[in-house]
């Protein structure tokens, strides 16, 4: 660096150090606060008025933050029944159902795109195209003849029923 950005920045330190130094001296130091004893803080919180307590409660139970539904629990909690808890707890949930999809029709040309029933969430008669995504079930393909269906863990491929 030349000399001339070395002054620069030393005029610069020097500036910012005196105002530092000013404002640090012209700083107003703490009020310090009168230290209540327990007994004084106690006397304090009785002597609040019955009508903004009863709202500060009704403020408090309108917004519970940990019941949704506002409402109280429908079982009661009883801490000598913690075994049969622990008991449920530990069984795992039933295994989700596999839905039943049915192919209906197949429409258009290449792209194709098939009319499917049984897809969960979705109406009889969906419209389904290569891509499309049905809550955790994804159309892999559809073809002239079938559709492939992929799920979390199983693929289905949909083909017209024949008939008997």
């Amino acid at each position: 660096m030349t000399a001339r950005r070395y002054a620069g920045l030393a005029l610069s330190f020097a500036a910012l150090a005196t105002a530092g130094a000013i404002r640090w001296r012209g700083a107003a130091p703490e009020l310090s606060r009168p230290v209540m004893s327990i007994a004084a803080s106690i006397a304090a919180t009785h002597g609040a008025p019955a009508a903004e307590l009863d709202s500060a409660e009704d403020a408090i139970v309108s917004n519970d933050a940990f019941r949704l539904a506002n409402a109280p629990a429908a079982v009661r909690y009883d801490p000598a029944d913690e075994t049969r808890a622990s008991r449920t707890a530990n069984v795992p949930p039933p295994a989700p159902l596999r839905p039943t999809m049915t192919l209906k029709a197949i429409v258009g040309g290449p792209p194709w795109q098939a009319v499917v029933d049984g897809i969960p969430g979705r109406p009889a008669g969906t419209i389904v195209r290569a891509g499309n995504t049905f809550d955790r079930i994804v159309a892999r393909r559809v073809t002239r003849d079938s559709v492939v269906m992929q799920g979390p863990d199983t693929t289905w491929v949909l083909t017209f029923q024949r008939r008997q």
